[in-house]
Parts: C-alpha cells; structure tokens; sequence
C-alpha cells in the first residue's frame, strides 16, 4: 500500500520508518494521503478531473467517522489515523483545498499567495505529524509553517523542470516579471540566465525560513522532532539547485540516496535538523 509513497516521496516515507514505534502508521497515512494529492496533477489530462478526485477526498474525508471502508487502502488508513490521533479534520481538508493551485498551474500572484499555499500544503503535514508524535497541531503552528516554507520552497526548485515539463509555473508571477521573465518561456525552458537570480532569491527565503523554523523547533518538545526530519534535507537541495553549471530548469537535484538516508536518521535519532 505504501509503494506509491517509497516511489514519489522517499523522503517522509523514510521518516514515518524512523519515527518512533507508536506514531509510524500514522506518519505513514498522512504521508500517503499527502502523495496522492500531490500525484493528482499528473494523473488526469483536464483540470477538471483533478477537481473531481480532490473532490472525492473532501466526500471521503468527511465519511472518515466510522469503520466502514471506503475501498481505498490509502483512505482507510488516514481514517483510522483520524479516529487513533484525534487529527484535526479542517487541517487535512485544508490540505485538499491547497491542491487545486497544482491544476490551474497558472503560478502564485506573489510571494505572499505561494506562502498561504506552502503552509496550507507543506505546513499542514509537518504540523499533523508533530500531532501524531504526541504534540498539538495547533502548538506547532509557527515551526510548522517555517517547516513547510523552507522545505516547499526547496522542493518548488528541485522540481522546476518537472512543472515547467507539465505545464505548471509554480513560481511567483511577480518574481518572475520582476526578472522578464515570461510565463510562456519559463515553460519553454528557454529563460536562460534570467532563471538564476529567480532561483537564488527563492534560495534565499528558503533558508531564512530553515533557520526560523530550527530556533522555532528548539522551544518545542522533543517528542515531535522526528516529524521534521526532512528539513535536514534542505540544505543539500539548495546546494545542487545553486551549483555553479546546474541547469535549474534541465536538471533535478536529486539526492543520493545513501546521502538521504543517513540525513535523516541522524535527525530522527538527534532530533537536530
């Protein structure tokens, strides 16, 4: 069943695996959940056919009370992580409502509207995971948006070539016409060097953002830490995005797998991120 979650998103899936005993099925639904939303976009040929299917989790999330299946493994799990955590029913439909920008694809007006999506989004998980560790998603709201900038931003830049591949402009339009920058030739791939200080200032917030969300998750309990494992990823994403030769809009950052692993065991076992 998490076989979907291993293949798009290694990175949370290893974190639930590291995550104490107690909370691992739990970090295993949410992360799932998250993945197929995140997977809508490049399932469907029309936006709207991924408002149906987004449409399909809000009527899903809403029968989540009860034991009776819905016939999705995916939904059923976050079901019984709903009734076992007590998980707040607005934060995970608020999560659906964030995806429907991933269909229109048009970008974020600003740089404000691509944050509300990021913590909405991104956010929303670190703060359900922190609650399922044993903390409140409400008392982790500040780390977790932090957390879902820094690490949204990251994976915004790890994944340009893939958007602008299918079509989506997931950068602030405002960024972008601050560097003439046409939409249409951002998709195109043929921004040329234009894309470099667009990815060096999105570079720049995701750091600060990282270290607002470190100072934050130093006052939190310790209990929740594992759940921002990722952010010990990063680094190492900024890093490649902004390596003198990188093609930002050619070339993934991806991270060696070992070099993922041993992150993120060392921030579940440290808690330091």
């Amino acid at each position: 069943m998490w076989s979907d979650l291993r293949a798009h998103d290694p990175a949370r899936y290893l974190t639930a695996l590291l995550a104490p005993r107690h909370a691992r099925a739990g970090l295993l639904a949410l992360y799932a959940f998250n993945t197929e939303l995140a997977r809508i976009p490049g399932l469907v040929s029309e936006p709207q056919l991924g408002e149906i299917r987004l449409q399909w989790w809000r009527d899903a999330l809403g029968r989540m009370g009860g034991d009776v299946s819905s016939g999705a493994p995916v939904a059923d799990a976050l079901g019984l992580a709903i009734r076992t955590y007590d998980l707040p029913r607005a934060m995970l439909l608020g999560m659906i409502d964030a995806r429907s920008a991933d269909l229109d694809g048009g970008g974020f007006a600003d740089f404000q509207a691509l944050k509300a999506y990021l913590y909405k989004s991104q956010g929303a998980v670190f703060a359900l995971g922190a609650h399922i560790l044993g903390g409140g998603a409400g008392d982790f709201a500040r780390v977790a948006n932090a957390a879902g900038l820094a690490y949204g931003l990251a994976e915004l830049l790890r994944n340009l070539p893939r958007d602008t591949a299918a079509g989506r402009v997931m950068a602030p339009l405002s960024l972008l016409q601050e560097h003439n920058i046409d939409p249409e030739l951002l998709l195109a791939g043929e921004a040329g060097k234009r894309i470099h200080p667009v990815v060096a200032e999105l570079a720049r917030e995701a750091r600060a953002a990282l270290e607002a969300a470190r100072k934050e998750l130093a006052l939190c309990d310790k209990s929740a830490h594992p759940a921002f494992a990722p952010l010990k990823l990063v680094q190492p994403i900024l890093a490649k995005v902004e390596k003198p030769g990188h093609n930002p809009l050619r070339d993934i950052a991806e991270i060696n797998p070992l070099l993922r692993f041993w992150r993120l065991w060392r921030a579940a076992r440290s808690g330091w991120v």
